[in-house]
């Protein structure tokens, strides 16, 4: 049996691959007490024990929340490649949500052409009963609700799954009691919320840092020119800082309005300037976006021609408000700041923009952000 979860931990640390938290470890000692009671729940020897545990009580899952960064996801691997249950999946909730909805699919066309059972007739118990199959012993990362297809069957769907004493630990960046929070018929769902809190220990992983916004230490953020070294390097760094982070869409509710996010993957969102600067979007959106995301990209910035004067309003107010925000601003363009925009009537107000520009660029700006 293998539960060295805190041996695996102190590993990291020797190798220096994390540094220490105090806040981390006691998550880790809390994890370690949590093997011991699911193996011991799961481990059966003979026939009598199978008996015993189909009457015993399941324990307590888990559901980890808090900010983006501070290692929720880090210690739950630890937490699934210690636990010595066979039967165990660890799945982005996004995905396997997509997986439900397309098991829902496939069973209503089979329904066209052959009416099921009267036994099989429940499109949610045959989901659940294709996930005991699989395991028993669920993880899910990056735990949310935005989707009002989602928010509508996850109430029944979680009760059989813990009815079959499915056990599930889960990552969220938000406590359960604020998931779904702006969704339609937000009071149909908040049952699953009941249970969720009666089936799993709410757990806040209150982290002193973000781990992720601290290897923006002596990392590049502004590339230039546009050429293919230079999209690699601004890729791999939406990579290493995003990590494992499910991409997604994400809808702001802006003055009544819906602005639709196509890259979002926690505090992180990619863009590109015709996304941001073409199309009429004002201070309001630039406000909304800078409140939910902590570190912004945006690709694809040309050198800015003075005839088009209300891409560049856009532009210097986008960056006005970023810099605010104090926002993290990762840019691949054609050129420096300096050389973005050349003459014209806003040349004078753009002097501002590239002097706010470089200094996002600036050791002092990112370390101030990263001491926060």
């Amino acid at each position: 049996m293998n539960i060295d979860i805190d041996k695996n931990f102190d590993q990291l640390l020797k190798d220096k691959q994390i540094e220490y938290d105090q806040k981390q470890y006691d998550l880790v000692k809390v994890l370690v007490q949590k093997n011991k009671i699911f193996h011991k729940f799961t481990y059966k020897s003979s026939i009598l024990e199978k008996l015993r545990i189909s009457k015993r009580t399941p324990p307590k899952g888990m559901y980890i929340y808090g900010q983006v960064g501070r290692g929720k996801s880090m210690l739950m691997d630890l937490f699934f490649d210690s636990i010595n249950i066979k039967e165990k999946r660890r799945v982005h909730f996004n995905e396997f949500m997509n997986e439900v909805h397309e098991e829902i699919f496939k069973w209503r066309e089979k329904n066209k052409l052959q009416p099921s059972k009267e036994e099989d007739k429940d499109p949610i118990l045959m989901v659940a009963k294709l996930v005991k199959k699989q395991c028993k012993l669920l993880c899910f990362d990056e735990f949310q609700v935005e989707d009002i297809a989602d928010a509508m069957i996850l109430g029944r769907l979680f009760k059989i799954l813990f009815d079959m004493k499915i056990l599930i630990i889960a990552t969220s960046n938000i406590h359960p009691r604020d998931l779904y929070s702006e969704g339609l018929n937000r009071d149909t769902f908040l049952p699953f919320i009941d249970i969720l809190e009666e089936n799993m220990e709410i757990y806040h992983l209150d982290a002193e840092k973000d781990y992720r916004i601290d290897r923006l230490r002596d990392q590049t953020v502004y590339f230039s020119p546009n050429n293919k070294i230079n999209r690699i390097n601004y890729n791999e760094a939406w990579q290493k800082l995003k990590g494992s982070i499910e991409v997604i869409n994400k809808i702001l509710k802006v003055k009544g309005r819906d602005l639709i996010i196509p890259n979002s993957a926690g505090k992180y969102v990619k863009f590109t300037y015709d996304e941001l600067c073409i199309k009429p979007l004002g201070v309001a959106d630039y406000l909304e976006i800078s409140k939910n995301f902590n570190v912004i990209f945006i690709s694809e910035i040309p050198k800015m021609n003075v005839k088009k004067r209300n891409e560049i309003k856009r532009f210097i107010n986008l960056v006005d408000t970023l810099y605010e925000a104090r926002s993290i601003l990762f840019i691949l363009a054609d050129s420096p700041a300096k050389d973005l925009l050349d003459g014209g009537k806003d040349a004078k107000i753009f002097q501002r923009t590239v002097s706010r520009l470089e200094e996002m660029q600036s050791a002092d700006y990112l370390n101030n952000i990263i001491k926060q």
